[in-house]
């Protein structure tokens, strides 16, 4: 999809204003927000500072409140404490004893908010005589003085205290002598935990206050009043209704931790804390120990916890005040409410406005910028004249304005004349590239046929390189082989002349293992020769022993004929002499048989020596003539090496030519291309000429 520039520029334009305003909407929806946000901080916590202000104003007021009636009837007690203890101190002869119940009765009847009033003593404490006052009135069993006073139809009527001294807890964890105990312990005034009593068969939420009384700084007993503590249920209550219309809640604690009050469950009146929830008693512990007012902010409520004690009493009470936070803040949420709506009220505003000032910005900027592109058309009118129509040159803008399109409109006129008069130019110019052209064409049929004869000659001296080449190759095939063979031929008489070593030493070896025969030969010889000699004067010592038998013999058979043992033993010794002669003569033949051996052998020995000496002679020229062929094959060999060498480097040289040829014949090939294309492009351009000369034509100049 095309768009003109005005159309363009319109719909740049009215973006770009349209993201102005809605950025400027934008911010002005961001600061919007922002402040509301800050004003609704500033109103949560405004109002948050506000309500705990108010609820701890609210807290001091009710434990103001919900104190007055108790300090009333403690220092009512306490007054009759006093009056008690300075009738116990006369030394006059009153009836002490009724005199405290008058004025228990006389309390009783100034304070109509009293149940009642009463007194108990330390045994023989009021009087020093609880014997005599055994059982009388307000006196028990033995005399101890602790007359409880009510009122009745007939006035008042006066019971007995009941224990005085009982230390077992109640479901409360308090004592039931707490009342008496209390004081006695801690020597002041004390406020007892509320506790449900039973008054004319209904249970009353009651608490008693005592005073001390004392005698010399001893305590000898108190002086106590029961009072309704429904007047604190009905502080409470009042304080709740007052507080955002009755929709919080308000609780009273008392010290030892019993529920006094309570705006909205009456039944958790007189129970322990552990009926409420774990959080808020242990917070109510803590300030109730602490004695500081604690504000706390959390699970969506506000609650002030405001603790308090009665002159004269160091026992903390708790005032507990609840509101809900949606309560509270509930005029903050109106407020971000109205200021969300003027928010959505600005959004909507800001968004129709900006699109309707968008819808003008963009009416004004379409109108403004067709009058600025008028020029434009005007140029664009008179360049589609001159491409489409007739190609007029002649053709002018007038120029109307002094602005940029003003000065594009003199551009472009100045370029239609420069045009107008290139184009009368390159009208001869036409002509000229013709005739140009087919000069190049002749020149360029003439060049591709030399290039053609110039390539068949190479062709031809690429051949005779190739087969020139192929020759060398083979002289190098040749001359290397020969080198082979006549290596083998010096590796063959390399053996030769090693084999023609060993066998001359090993005949030498056999030479000197003849010699050294012959010389044992000839020891042995000699050794004959001795033996021979040996067997010849062997051969003697026979004789004569042969001679000497005989010449015994001879002497015996002379001597006596009856001797026949000697004549025996003669003939033995001359056997033994034949038979040793005999001997000696068969050893000397063998060893005259055995010399002739060793002679004949010696003889054989001196020949094969000679032999020997002969082969050895033999073998060494044969060891000359064999190490004369290694050296010629050696020198063959290095000029065979020589003579391939040189025909490798010949056949490089023509494989260098040939490839120099071939990289020519390449040249020329291109060339020859060349010279076509060159012919071609001549009639491309003869051609381009004759269509230049028709297009020109069609401008009028």
């Amino acid at each position: 999809m095309h768009f003109s520039i005005q159309q363009r520029f319109s719909i740049w334009a009215g973006i770009g204003l349209l993201s102005v305003v809605m950025m400027a909407a934008f911010v002005g929806l961001w600061q919007f927000d922002k402040i509301k946000q800050t004003l609704s901080s500033q109103s949560s916590e405004v109002t948050r500072s506000q309500v705990e202000d108010y609820l701890r104003v609210l807290a001091s007021d009710t434990s103001v409140e919900l104190s007055m009636p108790l300090q009333s009837a403690i220092h009512a007690i306490q007054a009759s404490a006093s009056a008690i203890e300075a009738v116990v101190n006369t030394n006059g002869n009153l009836d002490k004893r009724d005199l405290a119940i008058r004025m228990l009765e006389q309390t009783l009847a100034d304070h109509p908010d009293f149940l009642a009033t009463y007194v108990a003593f330390e045994p023989n404490a009021i009087d020093g005589a609880d014997d005599l006052a055994k059982q009388t009135h307000g006196s028990d069993v033995t005399g101890r003085f602790m007359p409880y006073v009510t009122r009745d139809n007939n006035g008042f009527s006066v019971a007995l205290l009941e224990g005085l001294e009982n230390t077992s807890l109640d479901k409360n964890g308090i004592r039931e002598g707490e009342y008496y105990l209390c004081s006695k312990e801690s020597g002041e005034s004390c406020v007892i935990d509320p506790y449900l009593y039973p008054v004319e068969d209904k249970q009353v939420l009651l608490t008693s206050l005592v005073a001390p009384i004392k005698q010399d700084g001893h305590f000898i007993g108190i002086a106590g009043v029961d009072i309704s503590a429904n007047f604190l249920q009905s502080v409470i209550s009042d304080v709740d209704s007052g507080l955002y219309n009755g929709q919080g809640r308000t609780l009273l604690v008392s010290p030892r931790g019993i529920i006094s009050g309570h705006s909205q469950d009456s039944d958790l009146i007189g129970q322990n804390l552990t009926v409420l929830e774990t959080s808020i008693s242990e917070k109510l512990k803590e300030v109730a120990q602490s004695g500081d007012t604690k504000i706390i902010n959390s699970k969506e409520r506000f609650i002030v916890l405001k603790p308090f004690h009665l002159p004269g009493n160091q026992q903390r009470w708790v005032a507990y005040l609840e509101v809900p936070e949606e309560i509270v803040m509930a005029d903050v949420v109106k407020q971000q409410q109205f200021l969300e709506a003027a928010q959505n009220r600005f959004i909507s505003t800001t968004t129709i406005l900006g699109l309707f000032l968008s819808v003008i910005g963009v009416a004004s900027i379409w109108l403004v910028a067709r009058k600025s592109i008028r020029p434009l058309t005007e140029m664009t009118d008179l360049v589609a004249s001159i491409a489409e129509g007739e190609g007029d040159l002649t053709q002018r803008l007038n120029i109307s304005y002094r602005d940029e399109t003003g000065k594009l409109s003199g551009l472009l006129n100045t370029f239609i004349k420069k045009l107008h008069n290139l184009v009368q130019q390159l009208l001869p110019v036409a002509g000229d590239v013709t005739s140009l052209s087919a000069d190049g064409r002749k020149i360029s049929v003439e060049t591709s046929i030399q290039m053609l004869e110039l390539e068949s000659l190479i062709e031809d001296m690429v051949l005779a390189m190739t087969e020139m080449a192929a020759s060398a190759e083979q002289i190098a095939n040749n001359a290397e082989r020969t080198s082979q063979l006549v290596q083998h031929a010096n590796d063959a008489a390399t053996i030769g002349t090693e084999v023609v070593q060993k066998k001359a030493e090993s005949i030498n070896r056999v030479s000197e293992s003849v010699h050294q025969s012959k010389g044992a030969l000839d020891e042995l010889e000699k050794y004959s020769h001795d033996i021979v000699l040996t067997l010849s004067v062997i051969e003697e010592i026979a004789k004569e022993t042969n001679n000497l038998a005989l010449k015994v013999a001879d002497e015996a058979t002379t001597a006596s004929n009856n001797k026949n043992g000697f004549s025996s033993a003669a003939e033995q010794i001359g056997m033994l002499a034949i038979q040793t002669q005999q001997a000696t003569v068969d050893i000397h033949g063998k060893i005259i048989h055995m010399q002739q051996s060793n002679q004949e052998a010696s003889s054989m020995l001196r020949l094969s020596g000679q032999h020997v000496a002969e082969t050895v002679g033999l073998a060494q020229e044969a060891e000359a003539v064999l190490n004369d062929i290694n050296q010629a094959i050696e020198e063959v060999t290095d000029m065979t090496l020589q003579i391939a060498s040189a025909t490798e480097q010949q056949n490089a040289v023509c494989e260098e030519v040939n490839h120099n040829l071939s990289e020519v014949a390449r040249l020329v090939h291109q060339t020859s291309k060349g010279a076509q294309q060159l012919r071609a492009v001549g009639n491309e351009l003869d051609q381009a000429a004759s269509r230049l000369q028709t297009k020109l034509s069609l401008f009028k100049v």
